[in-house]
């Protein structure tokens, strides 16, 4: 799916963030990603923003839309202000203690390390990406409803693909603060998702499990109004405070 391939609200979209930004923005299509979609702003020598989108079929214009909206909140924030979420060692290593603990004598030391950075550094991921992530899908539901049937088709994918998380075996796979905290992202996903495409039993599952009340909590502060010039980092800070992650993070220049 080139570039010109992209549907005409996509490429509205792209134009929006280029006049916002004063940069060109490019889109590639990079089947090695790990995730279905990535962007990269422009910095340093490269002056222009990159979208890459790993599967050439039609759900990635709605992919290389989603990653323009969350790009253009992005070079909205004035440069001399913008941050990057990095890890703290002392919360990287208690998740990485609580691994060596459950799977003693079950595994080997390092091996238990290794898994124990995974939970801790997929959490941040996760914390990192899915609020701004929920503001991006409403955002678009509202600015461009002709892809509308694409976003229905990719929130109700992903919301199906989530579920698997509330299972019972997963309590015994890792610290019992990753697996809530992580569950109860899934859960903000899925009740806005819900709502968006209109079917509430997208929802159930997480209904059942008792995170509702949580999950509209943290759809809430996607929906506030900005007070600072970083809206992404107030979303991402309001979220760590409701899921008692708030110490697991700082915030560093690029």
């Amino acid at each position: 799916m080139p570039a010109h391939a992209l549907l005409p609200a996509v490429n509205r979209l792209l134009q929006m963030v280029e006049q916002a930004s004063g940069l060109p923005v490019a889109v590639a299509h990079q089947g090695d990603i790990d995730t279905l979609a990535t962007l990269r702003p422009a910095k340093g020598e490269q002056q222009a923003h990159l979208i890459l989108y790993k599967h050439q079929d039609e759900a990635s214009s709605y992919h290389v839309a989603f990653e323009a909206a969350l790009l253009l909140r992005i070079v909205q924030v004035p440069p001399e202000l913008r941050v990057n979420l990095t890890e703290k060692r002392e919360a990287r290593e208690k998740v990485i203690a609580q691994v060596e603990r459950m799977f003693k004598g079950k595994i080997g030391l390092a091996q238990a390390r290794s898994v124990g950075q995974r939970f801790y550094d997929g959490l941040m991921v996760q914390l990192r990406s899915m609020g701004p992530g929920l503001w991006a899908d409403r955002w678009l539901f509202e600015q461009a409803p002709e892809l509308r049937g694409l976003q229905a088709a990719v929130l109700q994918g992903q919301v199906q693909q989530n579920v698997p998380c509330l299972n019972a075996e997963v309590d015994a796979m890792g610290p019992a603060a990753v697996v809530k905290a992580s569950r109860a992202m899934n859960a903000a996903y899925a009740f806005q998702s819900a709502e968006l495409v209109g079917i509430p039993p997208l929802a159930i599952p997480y209904q059942a499990s008792g995170f509702e009340a949580l999950a509209r909590e943290l759809i809430a502060i996607t929906r506030a109004a900005p007070i600072t010039a970083d809206p992404d980092r107030e979303i991402v800070d309001g979220w760590a405070e409701k899921l008692g992650l708030s110490r697991w993070y700082s915030w560093t220049r690029p």
